[in-house]
Parts: structure tokens; sequence; C-alpha cells
């Protein structure tokens, strides 16, 4: 049975975030032209054409902001657009601008915190937009939403369509809504039972963990399957030459985003670095590779930053690390926003062959991967005492290395190779279709 033909809703294709590359390496031998994404236009500079080059933009045709916040939107294209202007053959996030540092850090949080955020705005299903779903003429709908208004949107596309819907849920937004804001347990609430007329409406529902398909069973009443970034086997085993940024000691590297859940982790590990160096004369330096530096890396003599690099360098970089870092925050709107994630990089990490420093809560789904499969050097707390302390016993038990980096290439081998996820992934298409009411080949849409 060939693959069927996918409308995506919420995430971009693209190598640089957690949600591009892992539905890159999930829809990675699916036929281009059974493809098509419906994208924000804030998007398209963040696009890769590799797996699928039909994208319709959400803009201000489709997007509107109430009044007065319609004052201070940005006017953005809407539609099919000549993707080949906006994509680059590999991309590297640069430099947040300064008009997106005031959006993201200071108007989005106020908007979030006073509520505004989830009536801010509204998707609508433009004739345009219908037209074009037309022409595709999906059979499923696979659906991403990390937003109130892509939620209602999810929901109204759901109706519309009237064809078996795939639900995939990131990271556990919903429990975190506007946390310690006006309103919040009001928002939690009401989010809460619109995601569950999702969940209803979805024909599949699919997790990032075993442990978020747990909850979120118990939450909603459905079953939902566990599906996370697998890894390519052949790109990660490259046997290019490793690149080493520090051929004189040990190195540690942390690749990533920075921001919310991350932050205060990475410097309490810069923190016991620095320490660590003083007290004991080892030559250990921490590289820190992000679209910007962080304000504080000045600090800390023994903490380096790096700017991002293109994906493909990735396998190398790591495998030139002694120790690659996976931190979480410590807080308790980090936990209750990251607890049932698992990070894109945890498996890339894992088959780099570098030992995985895990500096996270022992409640979050990742540290209970990390500990009870032991492919990580795992510290469940926010102490720099500690963290310097456990780090100090790592370097030092060459034996202790060892053994969690051969444990951790062979999970990723078993647990997470590309071609058996992939081959699971579209299994559970085919069978949605197989199980469906094939008297009409074509579906009909609502008006």
């Amino acid at each position: 049975m060939e693959k069927p033909r996918v409308l995506i809703f919420g995430q971009s294709f693209n190598s640089n975030t957690g949600g591009g590359i892992t539905l890159s390496n999930l829809f990675h031998d699916w036929p281009k032209e059974d493809l098509a994404v419906i994208v924000t236009s804030h998007a398209i500079d963040n696009i890769s054409v590799s797996y699928c080059d039909n994208y319709y933009f959400i803009g201000s045709e489709e997007n509107s902001w109430k009044f007065p916040f319609k004052y201070f939107q940005r006017n953005m294209p809407s539609g099919r657009l000549d993707i080949r202007k906006y994509t680059k053959k590999e991309v590297v996030t640069s430099k947040a601008s300064l008009r997106t540092r005031f959006v993201n850090q200071v108007f989005y949080p106020f908007l979030n915190w006073t509520g505004l955020f989830h009536v801010l705005s509204k998707i609508s299903l433009t004739d345009d937009l219908k037209d074009w779903i037309r022409d595709f003429n999906p059979e499923i709908v696979y659906i991403q939403v990390s937003t109130r208004d892509s939620l209602q949107f999810g929901i109204a596309l759901a109706e519309y369509l009237k064809i078996p819907v795939v639900l995939h849920q990131m990271d556990d937004w919903l429990n975190s809504i506007s946390y310690g804001g006006v309103a919040s347990s009001f928002w939690k609430t009401k989010i809460n039972s619109e995601f569950k007329e999702l969940v209803d409406l979805s024909t599949l529902c699919l997790s990032i963990s075993d442990q978020m398909g747990d909850e979120y069973q118990k939450r909603f009443g459905k079953n939902f399957k566990t599906f996370h970034n697998p890894v390519d086997l052949s790109f990660w085993d490259s046997e290019e030459e490793a690149i080493q940024l520090n051929q004189e000691g040990v190195t540690v590297l942390y690749a990533g985003r920075t921001g919310f859940g991350i932050g205060s982790s990475l410097r309490t590990f810069a923190q016991a670095v620095e320490e660590l160096r003083k007290e004991h004369n080892i030559p250990v330096e921490f590289f820190i590779q992000t679209a910007e530096p962080l304000s504080w890396i000045s600090e800390f003599e023994g903490t380096h930053y790096r700017g991002l690099v293109p994906y493909s360098m990735l396998p190398r970089l790591f495998r030139g690390s002694d120790f690659l870092l996976l931190p979480c925050d410590f807080s308790p709107k980090s936990v209750e926003f990251l607890r049932y994630s698992m990070p894109t990089k945890a498996p890339e990490y894992m088959i780099s062959g570098a030992v995985t420093i895990l500096l996270a809560p022992l409640e979050t789904a990742v540290h209970q991967y990390g500990l009870s499969e032991n492919w990580a050097f795992t510290i469940g707390k926010d102490d720099v005492g500690l963290v310097k302390k456990e780090l100090l016993r790592l370097i030092q038990d060459q034996e202790l290395q060892k053994k969690i980096s051969e444990r951790a290439i062979y999970l990723a081998k078993t647990n997470h190779d590309s071609l058996t996820i992939r081959q699971k992934f579209a299994n559970e298409f085919k069978e949605i279709l197989r199980d469906s009411d094939k008297a009409n080949d074509s579906y009909v849409y609502s008006d």
C-alpha cells in the first residue's frame, strides 16, 4: 500500500528546530508530492524543501488580530509562495533582531501573563486556503498545536476536512498556560477542554514520550502512541574526521536553543566547571553553541560561546566532544512545561559516542529515561556543589564513561533507528486508511 497524501499543520520542515527535525526524520522517505504543509508565514525564512515544497503560508489574510492589537500586527504574506526565494541549502539561525527580542521577551510574556494572548488572534479558513486544500486533496491531516489560536484552527480544519486526523503533541504546554498569570486557572481549564475536542476528533493521537502518553490517556481518555525524533544511523555514523574544540583538555558541549526551560541550568553548570578548574586544576572547557551568546558567559573563564553550525556538521562536532550536556531548568514553570518532553537531541547525543550529562529534574521524562536505561550520566538537582562533585567523579572514571557511551549507542541503534521508526510511523497512517470508510475515493469537504 502506498503512503497516503498527508496535509500537515503547525510545523514546517527544517533542520534547526526540534519540531522541524522530528518532522523531517519521521516523513523523510515520504513521496514529496504526497506532502503539503500549512504554516504561519513567520516561518518563511526557516523552511526546508528537501521533503516538501508545497506550503501554504498563513499570513494577514487568515490570521487576524483583534482591536487594538491589530495596529501592532505586521503585514505578512498569505498563500502558496515561491519558497525558493526564502530557502537556503542549510539554515543556521541568525541573531534575533531587536524587535524580535522585544516581542518574544516582553510583549508576548505580558500578553500571556494577562491572558490576552489567548484571545489576541484568530486563524480562519479563507476561500484561497480551501481551494489550495482541495487541489492537494489530502487523505489524512497531521496536526501539531502549541497555542490556543492554532488549537482552534486545528479543530476547524478537522471539522472542515472530515478526513482522519493524526494529532502529535510535542510538549505539555497545556499544563503551563499563563503560569502564575491572571486567570491562569481559567485558561488552563478552558484550553484543556478545547484540546479534548481535538483529541475526540482525532483518529490517532501521538505523544513525544511514554510518560506523556500515559498522562494524556488519563487526562483525555484516549490512547497516545509514542513517536519522538529518530536518528539516521548512516548520517550519524559518518566516518568524517571529528571536530575537536579543545585538544588540550576535557570538552563539554551544549548545542541548542536558550531561553525558557534551559538558561538557569546552563549557568549552574558553567559555575561548577569554573570551580572545578580552580580547585582541582582540571583543564575542562565548557562550550555553549547557540544562536546568540548569553549575557553571563564572559563571567566564566572556562565557558565559551560558539555560534550555530549547519546541521550536517553536528555528527563531527558531537564526536569531537568528551561530554554533551543536556540541561533542563528546575523552576516549577519549566518542570510543568518540560515534564513529559523528550528533547530532539537526546537520541542524537546517544548515537554520537560522547557521554551525555543529563542535568534535569528527577520527575522529567528525559531524566527517567536516562536513569532507567543508563544511557546518560544523570544529575537531578540544580546545585553547583553537587554538579561539581558529580562532574569530577565522571571525569575521573573512564570505565564509567565507556559503559555509558556503549549503552547509549546500543539504545540509539535499538530504539531510535530511523529506518525502523519511519516504517512504524508510515504503517500507522496506512492502517488508518485501511480502517476508514472507503465508499468514496474523494472526501467531500464541508462548506
